[in-house]
């Protein structure tokens, strides 16, 4: 009778009203309230500024990143060293003269190799806030558009407006070959579309202290200073064609025509690698910012092995996220490696590499997801697909009682991305 009166001392719940009661010294907490307990800690760890003091080895980083992203090797050992270094700069005391400057990075790569993702997995890795920035949305002070600034804000807004945090964290600017110049002539005129851009980016990219506006968490004009100083920019962009330039220029140093070294198709797909920073220069940088992105490497584009190797090893894959969108209606999915390679066959041709791959499964499952509560209700508790699916190739849904049968009424919502087969 005794026990039926204990309640928590925090929520003052019976103990006949939860599952568990755990008693201590003259006191009791029940299992509802270790939970919540639970999860405002955690939630409160993750928003503390980052001990930069304890860093990842450069091997820890890389490891971590080869669980999200395949391939790319090279830039993977590079990008863990530069960040390695980089916060290992930060807490860097010195009793001498020796200043150490920072080092930004320049990412060159077709659309879909990785470059985003490199640049997300390698923040999350290192639990410093993350900024993306489209350089195409930036423009100089007074135009319409983002200023360079905002990047700051954005920044600053993820860190939940912890201003040490923020300006340690990593901002990585897209497409930044679009803000490239039409020539190497220098203009005496403000070009918002490209040349502007890049000498607005010049100082914050290297180092400086500007206010930032604290956005709409606090409505008012309040305004703090941002130090880029320990702000570590990664810029990115597909530099369509600048396989040109490099070539170009080892024919002026082999000779032209017949009497040069021609180079083969084998040596054209592999041109990347042999880049310089004045090929990015006659592309269309400015000479100084590309001065500040000292560290410059290349990302190869994805073969067909790799984009299955995207989906069925990769942490977080497409397949991973669309699994788990079903398991909302309890239905398992289950994909076959001839998916993946339908999938990745399909995504090749498109030349848009990684991001065709999202497209491209979604685009097979739409049917399936629209019709998902009705085959909850129907007991379906698994689809496979054996293969992409087309006129011919129907998923398999099996049902509670053991019995399975092809889905005959399946059909696309995007006929144009599928098997023509009839």
């Amino acid at each position: 009778m005794t026990d039926k009166k204990l309640n928590c001392n925090f929520c003052g719940k019976g103990r006949d009203q939860v599952d568990k009661l755990i008693a201590g010294p003259n006191v009791y907490i029940c299992n509802e309230c270790i939970s919540i307990s639970y999860e405002i800690l955690v939630d409160d760890t993750h928003l503390l500024p980052e001990d930069t003091s304890v860093i990842p080895t450069p091997r820890e980083i890389h490891n971590y990143l080869n669980e999200y992203v395949t391939g790319q090797e090279e830039t993977k050992e590079i990008l863990s060293t530069s960040a390695y270094n980089h916060y290992k700069r930060i807490n860097h005391i010195s009793n001498n003269d020796v200043t150490i400057e920072k080092s930004n990075v320049l990412m060159i790569g077709p659309t879909g190799s990785g470059k985003t993702l490199i640049a997300k997995t390698l923040a999350k890795k290192l639990n410093v806030p993350f900024a993306i920035a489209d350089a195409t949305t930036l423009t100089e002070a007074g135009y319409v558009g983002d200023d360079v600034e905002a990047v700051l804000e954005r920044l600053l807004a993820v860190a939940d407006y912890d201003i040490e945090r923020a300006q340690k964290g990593i901002i990585f600017i897209d497409e930044i070959d679009k803000k490239s110049r039409k020539s190497e002539s220098s203009t005496t005129t403000r070009d918002v579309s490209g040349e502007g851009v890049q000498q607005a980016m010049l100082r914050l990219i290297e180092g400086t202290v500007t206010k930032i506006k604290l956005g709409t968490k606090k409505l008012t004009d309040e305004y703090v200073e941002f130090d880029t100083s320990n702000t570590l920019f990664i810029v990115g962009g597909a530099f369509v064609g600048i396989e040109d330039f490099i070539t170009k220029r080892l024919k002026n140093k082999t000779g032209v025509g017949f009497t040069g070294n021609v180079i083969s198709k084998d040596q054209s797909d592999r041109i990347l690698k042999i880049l310089q920073p004045s090929d990015v220069v006659k592309y269309g940088l400015i000479p100084e910012l590309v001065g500040r992105l000292p560290i410059i490497t290349t990302l190869d584009t994805l073969s067909e092995d790799q984009l299955v190797e995207i989906m069925s090893k990769m942490k977080n894959s497409v397949i991973d996220q669309v699994k788990e969108l079903m398991i909302y209606n309890e239905i398992e999915l289950e994909f076959s490696n001839t998916y993946y390679i339908d999938v990745a066959k399909r995504a090749s041709s498109t030349g848009m590499g990684a991001r065709a791959v999202k497209s491209i499964v979604e685009n097979s499952l739409f049917y399936l997801m629209y019709n998902a509560p009705e085959l909850q209700e129907d007991n379906v508790i698994k689809v496979i697909f054996d293969k992409y699916p087309s006129r011919i190739e129907k998923p398999m849904a099996v049902y509670a009682n053991g019995e399975s049968k092809r889905i005959e009424d399946y059909r696309f919502f995007r006929s144009n991305t599928l098997d023509t087969a009839k």
